[in-house]
């Protein structure tokens, strides 16, 4: 039990691009046991799902579940050290907004940062 917790401890619950407007999603992680909800966001995919292929194959080596309950654009200025969560994922369904901000608060102290759920 010790040892699945700390492999869910070990995977940073946020990893977007450092600025710009790119396409995230949540992923839910589960050991069994316990479970994780962590966000990632990166420009060089085109698609939700490529950020999902991207990320799956090292949770899956570390033995962890995972799935993918929505997605969404995030738009980060670091200059301003704002970010915006919006839209939804054609193929995953709109995130939990409000999840991820509650996420990204947490890896960003001293960020201004919201969420609308209107806009693709």
């Amino acid at each position: 039990f010790e040892f699945s917790c700390f492999l869910m401890d070990s995977v940073p619950s946020v990893e977007i691009d450092a600025n710009g407007v790119f396409k995230y999603i949540l992923i839910e992680l589960s050991d069994g046991t316990s479970s994780k909800t962590i966000v990632r966001g990166y420009a060089s995919e085109e698609y939700h799902a490529d950020i999902y292929a991207r990320v799956k194959p090292s949770l899956d080596a570390l033995g962890l579940k995972s799935e993918v309950p929505g997605g969404g654009r995030i738009q980060h200025e670091a200059s301003k050290k704002t970010i915006l969560v919006y839209g939804y994922s054609q193929g995953f369904g709109r995130a939990d907004h409000a999840t991820t901000v509650a996420l990204l608060s947490e890896a960003f102290p001293g960020y201004k940062i919201s969420f609308s759920n209107t806009g693709y």
